[in-house]
């Protein structure tokens, strides 16, 4: 997890207090917007555009549709010339209110989708095991792991996979 996002997802998370769902919506709006509108996020990481166009902009375009502070926050990101990162501190932040809501996020990475009882199992596992009030998972399908199952929760890995195995195997074996 790098220190830069994470301290600037915390200062908004703390900002934020009881209107984490709003500000989580605000944010993915405004992330929405930065990745799908490259001539805006061109504009925004130009280093060539001065720091105070820039503001300006967004705060003819925002001052309506976000709230202060996280108005706020997007100035302060282009002065710190931090625009750049806004997805990545955007994850960071998502990452840390499911935290402080004890929601576990974990992605789980097979050759084929799971049937329910499989991921209801996953669920059930890791749910106790960090002990969570409710769990997400987000499935991905990747043929190059052969087999097996790959669980990543923050940045922890629990690699499963035939793929993992043949590595660490060719690691012992090169050593």
């Amino acid at each position: 997890m790098p220190l830069v996002e994470k301290r600037y997802a915390q200062a908004l998370l703390d900002l934020s207090l009881n209107e984490i769902d709003n500000a989580r919506q605000e944010f993915s709006q405004l992330v929405e917007i930065y990745n799908s509108d490259s001539e805006f996020r061109n504009f925004l990481i130009d280093p060539r555009i001065k720091m105070d166009k820039k503001q300006t902009l967004v705060k003819e375009v925002f001052t309506s549709r976000l709230s202060k502070n996280m108005l706020n926050f997007v100035l302060l990101l282009i002065t710190k010339k931090r625009i750049e990162e806004l997805p990545n501190i955007y994850e960071q932040f998502v990452y840390l209110a499911d935290q402080k809501a004890n929601i576990l996020d974990m992605k789980v990475v097979t050759t084929a989708p799971l049937d329910e009882a499989q991921l209801n199992n996953l669920k059930q596992k890791f749910g106790s095991k960090y002990k969570a009030g409710s769990v997400k998972i987000t499935e991905i399908v990747d043929q190059s792991i052969i087999g097996g199952v790959k669980v990543i929760i923050g940045d922890k890995v629990y690699d499963g996979t035939i793929k993992g195995r043949i590595e660490s195997l060719s690691e012992l074996v090169s050593i």
